[in-house]
């Protein structure tokens, strides 16, 4: 175990499909609240990522994209044209994460990344530098480079560290720049301190900047729905409401409905799997546990008439969802249809889960099952409940 008194800090280049595929892997571990033992996160990311392009479930306080770029600009100032140095930005995020634990007084659910290794005098596995760096990227807030394909990733921009030397006479040695970031806010007052009070309040001139760069976020034309909602100042507790449809643009609308529908199918199933686990798990163990036996049949019938309203190949459209993952859903919306029992569609759900998890399939294996715990199904949220208070925060200093 790493600790502040032995560090022990290495670095490597990942390639960027490495990096893609490791940071997608972390937000699907919580992707909407719940493991994905049934393979329902490429519609997830799909809408969310059209919809609320940038963000994460991982983003639990939106003022550390600031954080997170003033500790680069702050490493720039100080190691221009040399290597870069992750030891000197972890011990950056280490810095300000410590004063956000001495203002903070209750660290639980604060929002507070790696606060709990921190307490340990240990370092955290996932840095908050990783978590939102594809929000500085997708917000626009990252300038351009002069050899990165727009924006750059966090390896490309460490790769190109050495080059980015500014003297003091202006003169400037390979591609380098005054800013790393778009118009950035500056830091505040005393930044660089060991001590003082740093919170997660935005200020009025960071919620201004970001409202500015939401405005092109994304790869679509036009504004994305997450910069029509926080202009509207609309931020209700569904996703589904109307005042949403009312707000997105008539592509988006179709999209919506789309993933309303989907959500729904993704529910049912993930329902009636729990369900299924339970039960083997319960003849195992010589358990009564009806918490998902119970839960089952209400959900089921709450979303049922949404789910077979799922239009597939709109679907498919909507998110390139491969084929097996089509086929499933096919299977479940014929066993809805037939209103069928849990047992009638227990085959399909098994079979699924094995060909994403091999031996580790909850329903194959008897060991996973000794201490496999979940919370009640619900449908796919696309990030709202994250993206719901990002533009509450935007909205409460704007």
């Amino acid at each position: 175990m790493t600790t502040f008194g032995r560090p022990a800090i290495g670095w490597f280049m990942l390639s960027e499909a490495d990096r893609a595929s490791a940071n997608r892997y972390l937000s699907q571990i919580s992707a909407d609240g719940t493991r994905d033992e049934l393979g329902f996160a490429p519609i997830h990311f799909a809408f969310a990522d059209r919809f609320f392009p940038g963000t994460s479930v991982q983003h639990a306080q939106l003022r550390y994209v600031f954080f997170v770029a003033w500790s680069y600009q702050e490493l720039l100032a100080r190691t221009a044209g040399q290597q870069f140095s992750l030891e000197e930005l972890v011990k950056i995020e280490r810095r300000f994460s410590l004063r956000l634990m001495k203002t903070i007084e209750i660290h639980e659910n604060s929002g507070i990344s790696g606060w709990t290794k921190y307490r340990d005098g240990e370092l955290p596995e996932v840095r908050a530098s990783t978590i939102y760096w594809a929000a500085l990227r997708q917000w626009g807030m990252m300038s351009r480079l002069t050899g990165a394909n727009g924006s750059p990733t966090e390896g490309q921009l460490r790769a190109m560290w050495p080059h980015m030397a500014i003297r003091a006479d202006g003169e400037k040695g390979g591609s380098s720049i005054a800013n790393l970031f778009e118009g950035l806010p500056d830091a505040p007052p005393g930044w660089a301190n060991k001590t003082g009070k740093l919170d997660f309040t935005l200020r009025h001139r960071e919620a201004r900047y970001l409202r500015c760069k939401w405005k092109s976020a994304g790869e679509r034309p036009g504004p994305p729905l997450l910069s029509r909602l926080v202009e509207a100042g609309v931020a209700p507790e569904s996703l589904w409401s109307p005042e949403v449809s009312r707000v997105a643009d008539p592509s988006e609308r179709v999209a919506l409905v789309v993933a309303e529908r989907a959500a729904a199918l993704a529910c049912i199933a993930r329902a009636a799997h729990s369900a299924l686990v339970e039960a083997k798990r319960n003849e195992e163990r010589g358990r009564n546990d009806a918490l998902h036996a119970n839960a089952f049949p209400g959900l089921r019938d709450r979303y049922r008439d949404t789910a077979l309203e799922l239009d597939l190949a709109a679907l498919q459209a909507e998110t390139a969802i491969d084929g097996r993952l089509s086929s499933f859903i096919a299977e479940v919306m014929g066993w809805l249809a037939e209103r069928g029992s849990i047992e009638a569609i227990s085959r399909t759900i098994e079979l699924r889960e094995r060909d994403l998890k091999d031996s580790r399939a909850f329903l194959l294996n008897e060991k996973r099952r000794r201490d496999w715990r979940k919370s009640v199904a619900e449908p796919l949220d696309y990030r709202w409940p994250v993206v719901r208070r990002m533009i509450e925060s935007v909205r409460a200093v704007s």
